[in-house]
């Protein structure tokens, strides 16, 4: 199953004083402040004094005795590289690697899989049914494409969310559902909360948004042959 996390910066902006002790001393702090979620990773940065704090693809920075926090993007002058990005597209791309296919609908190519995007996708969104016409593009690539519940366009979405996540054969579902057809009506348990929930924590508000497996976060519709040069361009 998705593992629950929630936005947790409002509540670390209360960190006041701790004792030295560096990284000890922050995890203490945090611990104070938000007992029932442990970071992912506590690391020193570059700045002296200064330790990076991963919750989850959350990224802040905490003084080394856990009195000051510090949100926002930490940039490399000599290097132009948001440092904050490079960590947080490595938390992106580990939470999804710890999500198994068998909570999504995935399509996967014939020949060896090269690539793995992970799609939050909504039946009524014109962007993501233009997207999808493209799949062939992507598996003849090698890019494995799995879909992500993210019914946010009307009514009826959630429903037909399900009924293609219940289906016998979800991929024939959501081919019927990215063509405009009806998808038969099925009914079982699905992870459409944990989908929607890990798509608001990543600031997604509309679809589709893809994540590659460097972790790379795109908004928005782009072409098939766009999409394929980014995940060439991780390697």
């Amino acid at each position: 199953m998705l593992r629950p996390r929630r936005f947790l910066i409002p509540l670390l902006t209360l960190l006041i004083a701790a004792p030295a002790a560096a990284s000890d001393a922050i995890e203490q702090r945090l611990a104070e402040v938000v007992p029932t979620v442990a970071p992912d990773a506590i690391e020193p940065t570059a700045i002296p004094g200064l330790f990076e704090v991963r919750y989850g693809a959350d990224v802040f920075y905490v003084s080394e005795d856990g009195r000051y926090l510090l949100q926002g993007s930490l940039i490399d002058l000599e290097t132009r590289k948001n440092l904050t990005e490079e960590t947080r597209q490595q938390a992106r791309a580990d939470v999804f690697s710890e999500i198994p296919d068998s909570e999504l609908t995935v399509y996967v190519p014939e020949r060896e899989v090269r690539h793995v995007m992970n799609v939050f996708t909504d039946p009524n969104c014109p962007y993501c049914r233009r997207q999808h016409q493209e799949m062939q593009t992507y598996l003849d690539a090698g890019v494995k494409v799995r879909y992500f519940m993210f019914p946010v366009l009307g009514r009826e979405s959630p429903d037909v969310m399900r009924n293609i996540w219940c289906a016998d054969d979800r991929n024939a579902a959501m081919d019927l559902a990215k063509e405009g057809k009806p998808v038969p009506e099925a009914h079982c348990d699905t992870p459409a909360d944990e989908h929607l929930a890990l798509g608001r924590e990543l600031g997604i508000s509309g679809t589709p948004a893809t994540i590659t497996d460097s972790g790379h976060q795109i908004s928005g519709y782009r072409p098939a042959i766009e999409i394929i040069q980014t995940l060439n361009s991780a390697q």
